[in-house]
Parts: C-alpha cells; sequence; structure tokens
C-alpha cells in the first residue's frame, strides 16, 4: 500500500520518465505506420479505417502517460476522452472489414444461402431459435451493433465529466450510492452488444474476409479494449478491497499498464497493417493534406448511422471488387411508394413516372455502376438495375 503524503505515481519522477519513454516510443512506432500508409494511399476506402485502427495506439499511450503526469486533478478527465476512442475503433474495424471484400451486398453475394448455425456455445449461437442467415438484414444489424457503441461511449464519458465534477462520480468505487459502478454497467453493456456484433460479423463473412487474415487483427484490436476494460474492473476491486490506497492510485496503475502494453501491440500493428500491401506505383495518389483529411473526416460515419437507423430510407450498395476508389459520392436509396405517389408510380409504369421523386449523386470516377438493394421493407422482391452514368439524375 503507497503512502498517501507521497504516492509513488506522484511522488517519483522515475516513473513518469519511464512511462513517458514507452509511451512516445510506440506512438512514433505506429505515427511511422499512418505515415506510410498516407505516403501510398491507392485504397482510400481502406486505408481511413486501418489509420483510424492504427491511432488507438498514441491515443492511449499518450494520453495514459499524459494523465500518470498530470496528477489527480485532471487524470479523470483525461481517461474519459481516451476512452473515447476505443468505441471508435470497434466501429471502424467493422468499415474495414466491410471495405476489404467490396461492400455488404459483396458479402450477401458471397455468402448467399449461407447460415450460422445455432445453438453453439463457442460460437455465442445458442440462444438463437433459427439459424442465422447472412442476408442483407444481418449485415444492417451487425452494423447497428456497433454504431450504438460509437455514440453511447461518448454519452457515458461525458456524463463521467459532469458527475465527477459534481462530487457524485465516485471514480474508480464499487459504491451503489455513486453513479461509477452504473455507469460502467451500461458501458459494459454497449460493450458487449458492439463486441457480439463485430464477432457475428466475422462468423457470417469469414470465407470472402479470410485472404486478409482478419483473426490476426481482429485479436489485437480485441485484445486493446479488452485489457483496457478489464484492468479497469480489476483495479476499482483493488481499491475497494484496500489493496490499492485510492482511485487515484488505481488509475494510476492501469495507465502504466496501459503505457507499456502499447509497446507491444504497435510492433504487432507493422504485422497486422502492412502497408507494402498499398503499394502501387501505377496507381494515382492524392496529395498528403488531402490523404490525412481524408481519413479524418468524420462525415462517412454520420451518413452511415442515418442510413443503418432509417426506417425509411435503405442505402443500396454499390458492387466492386475492393478496388475502387472511394464511393461516397455514390448514393441510391429505397423509395416506399404510397398513396398518390404509388399511383403516379403504377400510372408511369415505371420509374419514368416517378422520375421527379428520385434523385441520384453521381460520381464521375464510377462511370457505369451496378446496384442493388440489399433488403427492403416494402417490397418482397429484390430490384436490381444497371444505372448508366448518363441516366442519373
Amino acid at each position: 500500500m503507497s503512502d498517501d503524503s507521497n504516492p509513488w505515481y506522484t511522488g517519483y519522477k522515475a516513473a513518469h520518465h519511464a512511462t513517458g519513454f514507452m509511451a512516445w516510443t510506440s506512438a512514433v512506432i505506429t505515427i511511422a505506420l499512418v505515415a506510410a500508409h498516407v505516403k501510398h494511399y491507392t485504397h482510400p476506402h481502406v486505408q481511413r479505417h486501418i489509420n483510424r485502427v492504427v491511432l488507438i495506439v498514441p491515443v492511449f499511450s499518450l494520453l495514459s502517460w499524459g494523465s500518470l503526469a498530470s496528477g489527480d486533478n485532471t487524470a479523470v478527465y483525461i481517461e474519459s476522452v481516451r476512452d473515447c476512442y476505443e468505441s471508435w475503433v470497434v466501429y471502424n474495424f467493422m468499415s474495414l472489414c466491410l471495405a476489404y471484400v467490396g461492400g455488404p451486398g459483396a458479402i450477401v453475394n458471397a455468402m448467399q444461402g449461407t447460415e450460422i448455425e445455432r445453438g453453439s456455445y463457442m460460437r455465442g449461437t445458442c440462444w438463437f431459435d433459427a439459424n442465422l442467415v447472412v442476408d442483407g438484414q444481418f449485415i444492417r444489424r451487425c452494423k447497428q451493433g456497433t454504431l450504438q457503441f460509437v455514440f453511447i461511449k461518448p454519452i457515458l464519458s461525458l456524463l463521467e465529466i459532469v458527475l465527477h465534477a459534481k462530487g457524485t462520480l465516485g471514480d474508480g468505487q464499487m459504491n451503489f450510492l455513486k453513479a461509477y459502478p452504473y455507469i460502467l454497467f451500461v458501458y459494459n453493456c454497449s460493450y458487449s452488444v458492439a463486441l457480439y456484433a463485430l464477432w457475428m460479423f466475422y462468423l457470417g463473412a469469414r470465407e470472402p474476409l479470410a485472404k486478409h487474415k482478419p483473426l490476426l487483427k481482429f485479436i489485437i484490436v480485441k485484445s486493446v479494449i479488452f485489457l483496457s476494460f478489464w484492468q479497469s474492473f480489476f483495479t476499482a476491486a483493488a481499491v475497494r478491497v484496500g489493496s490499492l490506497s485510492t482511485p487515484a492510485e488505481g488509475r494510476a496503475v492501469q495507465d502504466v499498464l496501459i503505457c507499456c502494453e502499447m509497446v507491444v501491440v504497435a510492433v504487432l500493428m507493422w504485422f497486422a497493417f502492412p502497408y507494402t500491401d498499398f503499394v502501387d506505383p501505377n496507381r494515382s495518389k492524392s496529395g498528403f493534406v488531402s490523404n490525412v483529411v481524408n481519413f479524418v473526416s468524420v462525415r462517412d460515419v454520420f451518413d452511415d448511422t442515418q442510413h443503418q437507423f432509417s426506417s425509411t430510407y435503405q442505402e443500396y450498395t454499390l458492387h466492386g471488387d475492393g478496388d475502387t476508389p472511394d464511393r461516397s459520392g455514390v448514393q441510391m436509396r429505397t423509395f416506399a411508394a404510397l398513396g398518390p405517389e404509388r399511383n403516379l408510380f403504377r400510372a408511369g409504369g415505371g420509374l419514368e413516372g416517378a422520375s421527379d421523386l428520385i434523385s441520384l449523386t453521381h460520381d464521375p470516377e464510377m462511370g457505369n455502376a451496378a446496384f442493388d438493394s440489399s433488403t427492403s421493407n416494402t417490397a418482397e422482391t429484390q430490384i436490381q438495375a444497371k444505372v448508366d452514368s448518363t441516366d442519373l439524375i
């Protein structure tokens, strides 16, 4: 047990220097990997997610070191910001897997007729009444499972900051008269749903993903989040039983562990996400700054959230081989014809009669594109249409 008058994590500068060295070492290693990807940014729709995932190392290591060196007053705020990034990583890892194989439509086509068998405790499908069909609805539910974590985690972090300022959080204390155990419970539920959705997606798409070796990537990403969560839980329990003197010491122990672990994770990132897979001298590349802006922008996340949770519109999937340029400008939506619109549609004998009700965004780089609807709540059949670039309105 530490002496509260001179705790090790504030009284010994050597601890700050050692953890700072490890934090900056891991940050430099991973930033060099990100820079290599940005330099050879030949597949933006894939590499944007790779860079976002890899950046968990400098975010976790540097903010953990900053939390350790800053003292008790600001540590909880720094850690709340740090922990938000793990939800971002879970979502982007699933988006990366989808980008690898060319999008949801490519997975549905590749796995057509495939089912995930129910009743397996090892796979986590023991509570389903029937086998899970790998279709558009399955992919959509998996995306929703990861997206909810992206928004719930920041809300919980904001609550932690506000409640800590008011003195009602009880950070690191298993005291049911404080808010911390309840925030931890909600976080654990949201986190578990996100990881379960990611696991179900892997089971449904493991065949088309096999050549991209997703298991190593999944293990690395999951281990970082897994270790962070359980270290937080056990340090809180250690404070509860008296093995650690204060919640501040519990946070300090976790910060030191993260700084040490990130050095190992930084090295593994080079094997899991090598930039050499994207080196192509014959493929045109944008400028360095524009490439950075591409993966830093979060517009794609908000667009994806709107599509995945909308009850009226559903995103169509552009089929491709995974090597096409960024396709964020190509979008179609399902139009549910009701009332007068339905009569107009029928009177026109097809899409021509309702052309004023349908709008598409055209990406001139894509030329002719093939779209399909992965799911539809208003039709009993799926519609596939070849849309020529000159016909887009």
